[in-house]
């Protein structure tokens, strides 16, 4: 006995040691920087460290003063995307996934590979690539409307009534591919004699679909909805390409308001304030979701 609890006792101090390492990383690099910004939030930090002084509230009384209203404008064309976004891509990955897992092994692997490539390209090479294709009145869109007699072409990237939703087209398709293969792989999980049992006793595919597929790849949907959101929340990327940083044309999202404030407005502290308050919001909005995602999953469990 006395040489078991040796044993124990020196495995659990190389459990100990063996975690050192982590706990100072996370000390580091999330401790540590969520509490500096939190105590610059109190200051009128500007762009260099001099000069700095405690301000107490008055950040947080600017951004939810008329002043800081371009926040929450923000925010809310952030939202919109996100969610607009969200909802298009999860339905079209599925969909995706579906025509993946019923196609011959040789056809998958073309499949897979034409859909994750977008996935994989850097940002600046799919603003550039898109930029050319929505380029009036010679770009490949307007090309191809006018081969069907179209005439009077839309500002695709200018124009504030649609430009939100060519943004939201460009990153479906560039992140569908994530979508689709988390959906595959949920998929090829379901255990093969479910289908075929399913199938034996008389059900079309529209009824394997709709009631094994569907309910099985639930944890799937629930993991897509979210990495979609806490993204979508913090797009910016795109946004700053296609409107070279001005969020020009209804694509002021909240992201980068919060970049031109910092580097362009030269006052940090008020950036670092926006920084926490979205970081509450995109956990609140996460939490809820998660809480809703979890309810209907022991639903369709029960």
């Amino acid at each position: 006995m006395l040489a078991i609890k040796s044993v124990q006792k020196k495995a659990n101090l190389v459990g100990w040691l063996l975690m050192i390492p982590t706990a100072i990383s996370i000390l580091l690099f999330i401790v540590y920087p969520v509490v500096f910004s939190v105590v610059l939030s109190f200051t009128n930090w500007k762009f260099v460290f001099v000069n700095v002084e405690f301000t107490g509230f008055e950040n947080y009384r600017w951004l939810f003063s008329e002043q800081g209203s371009q926040f929450w404008t923000s925010t809310w064309i952030s939202i919109k995307f996100t969610f607009i976004s969200t909802a298009i891509q999860t339905f079209l990955g599925f969909l995706l996934a579906y025509v993946l897992y019923n196609m011959g092994r040789r056809l998958q692997g073309v499949y897979k590979v034409l859909l994750y490539v977008p996935v994989l390209l850097p940002a600046p090479v799919v603003s550039v690539m898109w930029t050319f294709i929505f380029e009036p009145n010679v770009g490949l869109m307007d090309t191809l409307l006018s081969v069907f007699g179209v005439t009077d072409f839309p500002l695709w990237l200018t124009n504030e009534n649609i430009s939100l939703w060519t943004v939201i087209a460009v990153n479906t398709w560039r992140y569908i591919g994530v979508t689709m293969i988390i959906y595959f792989i949920a998929m090829n999980a379901i255990p093969k004699d479910v289908i075929e049992g399913a199938v034996i006793d008389g059900a079309g595919k529209w009824r394997i679909l709709w009631r094994f597929i569907l309910p099985l790849t639930w944890s799937s949907t629930s993991t897509n909805l979210l990495l979609s959101v806490m993204g979508g929340l913090k797009s910016f990327d795109l946004f700053y390409l296609f409107t070279n940083g001005t969020g020009d044309y209804g694509l002021y999202v909240v992201g980068l308001y919060i970049w031109r404030t910092a580097y362009k407005f030269k006052t940090f502290c008020r950036a670092v304030t926006m920084s926490l308050v979205l970081s509450v919001i995109i956990a609140v909005i996460s939490l809820g979701m998660n809480s809703l995602l979890n309810k209907q999953e022991d639903r369709i469990n029960d």
